[in-house]
């Protein structure tokens, strides 16, 4: 996500850049914050279609906006149903030809002008991410808890992750037969006629496990995973390779 810090009407807020929305909208709440509610037109209004529906209450012709040590005359659209203060739309990029440097982390402007996109720290929060804090969750592969509502994995703790891998690795010996509290005692008698133990068997490396794809043991490994993290991300997602990345990710 793409953000930048401007001023409107000496109001500072942090505009998303979208280059794939043809115009520049505004929120009603920002616009009241920056007080151009005013020079809202109204002629303007009607309803936006796409993947759903939105209310727009109108255009501003212009206003001047303070990106970095420019101002700019600006004109955008005033509509409901969005989740940023501003975005930046391909119009105003377009009018200014600006340029999205991602190698030096700025928006440039016509002339020289930039502005640093914020750091992860500084982007703002919105409603949905707040709803996705506050949303209940339901336990899915491995004791990985889901979203209830949006069905997105959340972050995984250490001590979850090592008590998904302790209920995994009992059930696995379990499964494998009786406990040695079961078997029965032997006397010293017999212990003594009995033939030696067998010697055990060298523990298989967790990298061999034949139980998942080697597709999906690879495509972790690409995202920066070792094979054993892969691998044990899997074992405690139950095989999901989507549910394993996500995990990986929110413990980095």
């Amino acid at each position: 996500m793409l953000y930048i810090p401007l001023l409107v009407n000496g109001h500072p807020i942090k505009a998303f850049v979208d280059s794939g929305a043809q115009a520049t909208i505004m929120s009603p709440s920002c616009a009241a914050r920056c007080d151009v509610s005013r020079l809202i037109d109204t002629r303007f209004a009607g309803i936006a279609r796409g993947v759903g529906t939105a209310k727009i209450l109108g255009r501003v012709h212009r206003t001047d906006i303070k990106i970095g040590d420019a101002e700019l005359p600006c004109s955008f659209t005033v509509m409901e149903g969005k989740d940023v203060d501003m975005l930046l739309g391909l119009d105003m990029l377009k009018r200014y030809r600006a340029c999205i440097d991602l190698q030096k982390g700025v928006l440039r402007f016509e002339g020289g002008v930039e502005v640093r996109f914020l750091g992860e720290g500084e982007l703002p929060k919105n409603e949905f991410q707040d709803k996705l804090e506050e949303e209940p969750t339901v336990k899915g592969p491995g004791g990985l808890e889901i979203g209830g509502v949006s069905g997105a994995p959340k972050p995984a703790t250490a001590g979850n992750f090592a008590g998904a891998g302790r209920s995994l690795g009992s059930s696995s010996a379990s499964a494998a037969g009786p406990s040695s509290s079961s078997a029965p005692t032997a006397t010293p008698s017999t212990r003594l006629a009995a033939p030696p133990p067998a010697r055990p068997s060298a523990p298989t490396p967790s990298h061999a496990a034949p139980e998942f794809a080697q597709a999906d043991i690879d495509a972790l490994m690409r995202i920066g995973a070792t094979r054993d993290q892969a691998v044990q991300a899997l074992r405690a997602c139950g095989g999901n390779a989507d549910y394993a990345a996500s995990m990986l990710f929110d413990m980095e």
